[in-house]
Formats: C-alpha cells, structure tokens, sequence
C-alpha cells in the first residue's frame, strides 16, 4: 500500500520559545485572531525522527485544561504538554507512535497506536494508569469514537476491519470486516482508514475501495453499503458526516463529494472534489477541505459551490475550524491560514520561515490560542493580538 502520510518523523530536542517583547503583548481577547497571531512558545518534540522523504506528523494536539496531549512519530508515547510553556510534563509509554488524536475526560482517555493497539488509561494519585488495551491486528491511524452512554468505543484499521470495545474493559463486542471489491480497488491503495461516525444506531466507516458502510451499532451486522469514491484513488480516508433523514456527506480523497441519500439509494448532490479529511458542517453550510489544497464553501442543501480559496499548493487541507474572525484551515505541505467566511479570501497565513514543513493534522483551537503540529515536529502555540498596527513585523507570520 502507498501511504497516504508516512507518519515517521521524530523528535530531536527543544527550542524555546521566542522572546517576549512588547509586540508580543499585543493581544487582543475580544477578536484574537482578526490579524496576525504571534507564536507564544514553539517547541520540537522529543525523539529520533525516522528517515523518511516526506514526513507527516497526523496527530492532532488535543488540549484539556492546561495541558497538550499530543502524538508523535518519534517517540513510541502519547506526551503530555504544558500549556503554559510547551515542556514536557508526563510521557505515556505505548506500543508504537500516535498517528491520531487522543480521547481526554476529566477522568481517563483513550488513545489508539500505530502498532494496532488501542488503550485505555484512567488517572489515579496524579498519575496516568493503563486500566486494558486491545490489539487490532494492524496499524490505526484514526482517533475512535466513543459513545459513553452505551459504554462502547469503535475503532477502525487500515486493514478494513471495525471493531466495538466495551469502554470499561476493553473487552471485543463485536467486529465486521469489509471484503474489498476487486473491480474498484485501485493499484495502488492510500495507508490509512476514515473514523467511525454514528447517529440514528448506526456506525458509517468506508474502505479504501471507495464503499461506504453503515453498520449496526448493536450487533455488528451491515445494513447497507454503496460505491462512493471515484478516480485515481477512491479510498475513503474521510470521515462520513450524518446528515438529517438518514443522508451522509462523504468523500473520497481523489472524488467525489456528496451527499448520499440510502433511501433513494444514490447521490442528491455531488461535487467532483475530494478529500482526505473531514468536510466541517456548520448548519446550512459545509466548508470542504479538498485533496487538491482547495478549500470550498457549500451550500449543504443543494451543493452550491459559494467560494473557492486556493492554497496555492498541491497538499490536501485538514478538516477546517470556524472563529468569530474566518476559517481556520492547514494545508499538509504548507501552513495555516485564516480565511474570510463571507468572502473566501485570505487575511493571513502563518510563516515562521524555513522550519516550516507543513501540517498533517488540523490545529486545534482553545479559546484565544491556536496550538498545531508541524509536519517537523514542531508544537506551535499561537495567540492573537490586536488588528492595529503594531511596531515592527512579526518575523513568524505575514499577511496578503
């Protein structure tokens, strides 16, 4: 299989963070990222990088309370960040490196490797401890989806297999594999598996055939299944969104998007546009992170096109997030830009200069402060500041 992001990167030692100046003491709470957000601290992350052409850093910082959970190819541990500064507070020793987001409750979290094992840990006298762990039998590269309220975790692998785990225990509920057709696999499959979504009782994951499945939550069993993705490479490595009256918006990472109705048992709109992550549905409006490094605003009703903003580069987007002040969005082999809802164009993007090696993961977003991965193992916390003028250029970030 080729893959889609060869997560080997590593980590190799720490930089501080920039020094504080009064530039740096411009923010602005009331709209923090209205203009260009100054980086608070960067720091690389600890290990040995493996030796890869291009490297890919998937997973996505999860930030609760003032720390950072975050993955990386480096080191064979979830680690654990302060928020304030960046350095290292806890590392939980796992299997192999995190190519995903970590689950964090006040209480526990799950977290799943790249070796196939997912794993649960609860904390305890200010400790993290492993209450069980299960092996999958091949690489994740997905975050699980949790339903707490049924106690069960879903988890999905790269070879087309689903598993439900009790959420106390770990212990298997039940599993479904998908039998590959031969006819649309292509030559050539992307190394990688879509989350697992639910609503209505049902579990949607696809396959890197391009079919998508909905699954019954409860026994484990296929109630029904389409070909959805089309082209060169018609994996789907997206995550399927539910829609209302049973309709799912799905992507396949060469294309196409759509939305599919099971009902009618075909598309009522389709876009010839794909993705590698999740479209982000926001009411009547989807905003597309497209593998072309396009970012697309649709109407969700009919699929309209509303705007395009190009990145101007040929890297898949991350699954974009929405502020008060645009769309915050990452491109794989480029850097994070904010762009307007309205109108589609760009206000700013980051630049922090030849560290730069793009973003494999969505960053993630709390409160005034933007906390991304670099596809160098670079954690970046950003913040905003004032959209006044303010004394000297940034040397971290520009705008155009």
């Amino acid at each position: 299989m080729l893959p889609l992001l060869p997560f080997a990167l590593a980590f190799v030692g720490s930089f501080g963070a920039p020094p504080v100046t009064e530039e740096h003491a411009a923010y602005d709470d009331s709209a923090p990222f209205a203009a260009l957000p100054l980086v608070r601290w960067a720091v690389r992350l600890p290990g040995v990088v493996p030796d890869v052409a291009a490297p890919t850093e998937p997973g996505a910082p999860v930030v609760h309370g003032d720390r950072i959970y975050v993955g990386y190819s480096g080191a064979n541990a979830l680690l654990v960040l302060s928020r304030d500064d960046g350095r290292l507070v806890e590392s939980l020793e796992l299997r192999a490196p995190v190519a995903s987001a970590a689950i964090v409750h006040e209480g526990w979290l799950l977290v799943a490797d790249s070796a196939g094992y997912t794993s649960r840990w609860s904390r305890r006298e200010n400790a993290w401890v492993r209450d069980w762990e299960h092996y999958s039998g091949a690489p994740i590269l997905s975050t699980p989806l949790v339903n707490e309220e049924g106690g069960t975790v879903y988890v999905t692998n790269v070879d087309e297999l689903v598993f439900a785990l009790d959420l106390a225990t770990g212990t298997l509920k039940w599993r479904y594999e998908h039998r590959l057709d031969a006819a649309r696999s292509a030559a050539l499959e992307l190394f990688g598996a879509p989350a697992a979504t639910r609503a209505n009782g049902l579990i949607y994951t696809g396959f890197s055939d391009g079919f998508l499945s909905a699954i019954d939550e409860a026994a484990g069993t296929e109630v029904w299944t389409a070909p959805v993705g089309e082209g060169a490479y018609p994996d789907l490595i997206a995550p399927a969104i539910p829609l209302s009256e049973g309709a799912v918006l799905v992507s396949g990472y060469s294309k196409p998007l759509q939305r599919y109705d099971p009902a009618l048992r075909t598309a009522t709109w389709r876009m010839e546009a794909g993705s590698a992550s999740a479209p982000r549905l926001e009411g009547e409006f989807v905003y597309h992170p497209g593998s072309d490094g396009k970012l697309r605003k649709l109407d969700a009703r009919t699929g309209n096109v509303l705007w395009t903003w190009d990145s101007a580069t040929t890297g898949p987007l991350q699954t974009p997030e929405l502020t008060e002040q645009g769309v915050l969005v990452a491109s794989t082999d480029s850097t994070v830009f904010l762009v307007d809802d309205q109108t589609g164009r760009e206000r700013w993007q980051l630049d922090p200069g030849i560290r730069l090696t793009g973003f494999g993961a969505a960053p993630a977003v709390a409160g005034n402060e933007i906390f991304a991965l670099s596809n160098g193992g670079v954690l970046y916390a950003l913040r905003g500041r004032a959209a006044a003028a303010v004394p000297a250029p940034d040397p971290w970030a520009r705008s155009r």
